[in-house]
């Protein structure tokens, strides 16, 4: 791989004040929006409240009539504290990415396959060839919300006779290798697929009788934090002149990397040209504050009432909390599913870098654009399932897995989770109708949990300690 001589930083990087600094500087400038969010007075206190803060403030965001216009201050916050820094110092990221680069050289493959991809999931021991079908079901428990289920319909009707086909497209996947991303289902839709990725794709990805369309790729592998210039000037190489379907897949935690590569995705999409914009993929983590609707809210209160008597001792003693599952503010709720052990660069990564991001390009377009110049973004910014990857790689996750179904909450497997994510972005590029982000969510029951999940994680931990005694050697690592 070339490397270079800098990487993408964050000019504050404690990731808890970074986030309470752009909260802080943007409500200073919408006061009367947030009369009933006041964020913490210190930096230290908000570290320590954030779980219960950022809720607050989002629900305040949403209730506000000026809800786009706070988004895009969010988002140019945010943007402005990334930052390309060698050794000679830092540059803005937006300005890094102005001047031009050399793109990458890239290998392509073109595939032999003439079979386009037919979708089908496997749900509990059932598959599930019709998609119509699929979603009925999961939405019946819960899984999925009746936005998600529609989409699955909409897919089922307008399918090719023999498959997915997405023929003629340009697809650009942004951490192409992520266990979340669909890119080896993309790559059997007809499309041209771009893979940008710490790692090449694998031989069998590569095979050309596996591929439909066909798969461009640097061999050596692209860094996007110490290669941002070069990517942006892969992207639009790749385009050609064409418009580009970009999938924001790239993660890796630690270090503050969740924060850095996902600021780096959002500042090449507005550093593209918007005619090379056809759409924008993320997905979005359940745990975030998330918009609910008045269906979430009767789910919620369904579930609260009916709740088994279990429940409803552990509620009367204190341990389920006292807060509810959602925050309200002026009839405006969002869920409370910020969860403390996954730490601050994750929130604020999951909720400046996708949840407002995605908000400002759906509604106002690039936060660099006038306010005078609105071009609305296609942006596929659906909730992704619960699923146990490696980055939820810790003993109290691994238990809660193993309890959730105690308290209704449903998870997928990798396999589940790609495949879902695919089938309900390509409904977000097919479909005319602008897709809203926030709407489509397969939240697995977490987004209709009457409890705090920071504190519904408790018990669901406990029971999978009793199932499964051996995980508790793993808190002693």
């Amino acid at each position: 791989m070339a490397l270079s001589s800098g990487s993408v930083q964050i000019v504050n990087p404690q990731a808890s004040h970074c986030l309470y600094d752009i909260l802080q500087n943007t409500a200073q400038k919408f006061p009367s929006d947030f009369v009933d969010s006041q964020l913490p007075e210190t930096a230290q206190a908000f570290r320590q409240n954030y779980i219960h803060s950022l809720p607050r403030f989002e629900a305040a965001r949403l209730a506000s009539p000026a809800s786009t216009l706070i988004a895009r201050d969010l988002a140019l916050g945010f943007e402005n504290q990334l930052v390309y820094r060698t050794a000679s110092g830092d540059e803005s990221i937006h300005s890094y990415l102005s001047t031009s680069s050399n793109p990458l050289a890239l290998t392509t493959i073109e595939g032999e396959s003439t079979s386009l991809w037919p979708p089908a999931f496997e749900d509990k021991g059932v598959i599930y060839q019709d998609l119509a079908k699929l979603g009925a079901v999961l939405a019946n428990r819960n899984v999925i919300t009746p936005s998600a289920a529609d989409a699955l319909s909409w897919l089922q009707q307008h399918l090719a006779g023999e498959g997915v086909s997405l023929t003629g497209r340009k697809i650009a996947v942004i951490g192409a290798a992520a266990e979340m991303a669909p890119t080896a289902q993309l790559l059997k839709t007809g499309a041209q697929v771009l893979w940008l990725d710490r790692v090449a794709p694998s031989a069998a990805l590569c095979a050309p009788a596996n591929i439909h369309g066909s798969l461009s790729y640097h061999p050596h592998g692209v860094d996007l934090l110490a290669q941002p210039k070069e990517t942006l000037a892969t992207l639009i190489a790749f385009a050609n002149g064409e418009p580009l379907d970009l999938c924001l897949y790239a993660y890796a935690p630690g270090q503050g990397r969740e924060i850095r590569l996902t600021g780096t995705m959002d500042a090449l999409v507005n550093s593209l040209p918007p005619q090379l914009i056809s759409s924008v993929t993320l997905l979005v983590s359940p745990t975030t504050p998330t918009r609910l609707a008045e269906v979430d809210i009767a789910a919620m209160d369904k579930r609260l009432n009916a709740r088994p008597a279990w429940e409803s001792a552990l509620a009367a003693i204190g341990l389920l909390g006292k807060k509810g599952g959602k925050t309200t503010v002026n009839s405006t709720s969002v869920t409370n599913t910020i969860v403390s052990i996954q730490g601050a660069s994750y929130q604020a990564a999951q909720y400046l870098a996708k949840i407002i991001m995605a908000d400002c390009w759906a509604k106002h377009g690039n936060p660099y654009d006038e306010q005078t110049q609105l071009t609305p973004m296609r942006v596929s910014a659906n909730t992704a399932a619960i699923t146990q990857t490696q980055s939820l790689d810790h003993p109290v996750f691994d238990a809660a897995f193993g309890g959730a179904a105690a308290l209704q909450v449903e998870t997928f497997t990798p396999n589940q989770s790609q495949l879902m994510n695919g089938l309900l972005a390509i409904h977000d590029w097919l479909r005319p109708e602008l897709p809203v982000p926030g709407q489509i969510r397969v939240h697995g029951g977490i987004h209709t949990l009457p409890y705090p999940l920071e504190i519904a994680l408790r018990p669901a931990a406990a029971i999978g300690f009793a199932r499964r005694p051996k995980l508790l050697a793993g808190l002693l690592r």
